[in-house]
């Protein structure tokens, strides 16, 4: 059987409940405009992406074009809603109660204005406690994102962290998907078709093990000198291509 490897890529979107419209329009226009716009051009490349509630709530009534495009991706497939509390709280250091509000809140929003009701989560700064499972799994929550060192120091090898892990707690199960520092690392800087020869690289003959890529989408236009080198330079259009040209890779949501 020919080697394969899927492609998880997601995204995180989030700002500082309350910070400058200024700072906002400036990361619409650098970053999180371009990059939906992007996408949008290739149907095939599926992806998930998070945006916090509140920025969610901005971007809907400032930007709904680009809001309209990313509605348009999820109804044909291409994208994957992810939630998170909706003020993106950390969710190991809040009461029980108000971590099922604040993820019952986001589905909601998601479910009401992009037509899609998430089954996956995004924990906030990627901390990761056992006592989240049960409100996860209660809010209807199956999966989330968690770094690779976490599996690391539990003892596993980085050769075992190409799929995912269920875990439970208090009789709930919620299945951990490993985030990989090293793909964290390269995208998006490394040259596209570096990234892209990285992925096959990852391949394995008779089985399609995943790579797992989850992290801020500000990597993509705002980080310094990111914009230049992700849109002008056509770094983003590169690696999709890239990608989607490969008999190798195949990107799933």
């Amino acid at each position: 059987m020919a080697k394969t490897i899927s492609l998880l890529l997601g995204v995180h979107a989030h700002q500082p409940v309350g910070n400058f419209t200024h700072v906002l329009d400036d990361a619409h226009e650098r970053c999180y405009g371009p990059f939906l716009r992007v996408l949008h051009r290739y149907p095939a490349f599926k992806f998930a992406i998070h945006i916090s509630g509140w920025l969610l709530d901005y971007m809907l009534e400032r930007y709904p074009n680009d809001m309209a495009l990313l509605r348009v991706m999820v109804e044909r497939g291409q994208a994957e809603l992810v939630g998170a509390g909706y003020t993106e709280p950390v969710l190991a250091v809040i009461p029980e109660a108000d971590r099922l509000g604040q993820l019952q809140r986001m589905s909601d929003m998601l479910e009401k204005t992009l037509g899609q009701r998430p089954q996956g989560a995004w924990l906030t700064e990627r901390v990761w406690e056992a006592t989240v499972v049960p409100s996860l799994a209660d809010s209807g929550i199956r999966y989330s994102t968690v770094d690779d060192y976490h599996f690391l120091c539990a003892g596993k090898n980085a050769g075992d962290l190409d799929g995912y892990y269920t875990t439970e707690e208090n009789g709930r199960q919620l299945d951990l998907f490993p985030i990989s520092e090293a793909l964290r690392y390269r995208l998006p800087f490394s040259p596209a078709q570096e990234a892209v020869s990285y992925l096959e690289s990852l391949a394995k003959e008779g089985g399609a093990p995943a790579a797992i890529y989850f992290d801020d989408i500000e990597k993509f236009g705002i980080w310094p000198e990111t914009y230049e080198w992700v849109y002008e330079k056509g770094w983003l259009t590169q690696f999709i291509e890239g990608v989607l040209a490969s008999s190798i890779i195949k990107t799933e949501r």
